[in-house]
């Protein structure tokens, strides 16, 4: 116990330095060695589907996207004006009242920025709302997509076991 106390006060900084970085180095190989699981994707048809339908519903995920930033940036600005001059406001920047609109909108809500004013309180409650109504719209035009993508493998599996 003696001994080990000495050979760890007696490490100098650069050595610290020097295992913290080979920490990382460890740290990013493990999360490499987790991101082989994608190669299951080429035996698994669920997964293989769930790529064909990431790939082919672009243009939904964009729109998707699109229509939840323009909802955070509006919602974020109304915010902000209507809080930034009261006494005691969690909105003391742009960017906090960015933060806030972010996790108000994908319904999250950590509560620990919440508008304080009546009028911030009704654009929260009008950011919650439409958080929740534009990121559930295009989920049925995905789930289609991923079940016409699911039929064909499945039909595909069938023909490839019978021959």
């Amino acid at each position: 116990s003696l001994s080990l106390n000495l050979v760890t006060t007696s490490t100098t900084a650069s050595q610290t330095k020097y295992q913290d970085e080979m920490r990382r180095i460890a740290q990013i190989f493990r999360i490499m060695r987790i991101l082989r699981i994608f190669k299951l994707a080429r035996h698994i048809t669920g997964l293989q589907t769930l790529g064909m339908t990431l790939k082919n519903s672009y243009k939904e995920l964009g729109l998707l996207m699109l229509v939840v930033i323009m909802g955070m940036l509006i919602f974020s600005g109304l915010a902000y004006v209507s809080e930034k001059d009261e006494k005691d406001t969690m909105f003391i920047s742009m960017p906090q009242a960015l933060y806030w609109a972010i996790i108000t909108m994908t319904s999250v809500g950590y509560g620990d920025i919440s508008p304080t004013t009546w009028f911030g309180k009704l654009v929260g409650s009008a950011c919650a709302i439409c958080g929740v109504l534009c990121i559930s719209l295009p989920i049925p035009i995905i789930v289609n997509n991923f079940n016409k993508f699911y039929e064909k493998a499945k039909i595909e599996e069938e023909i490839m076991s019978k021959k």
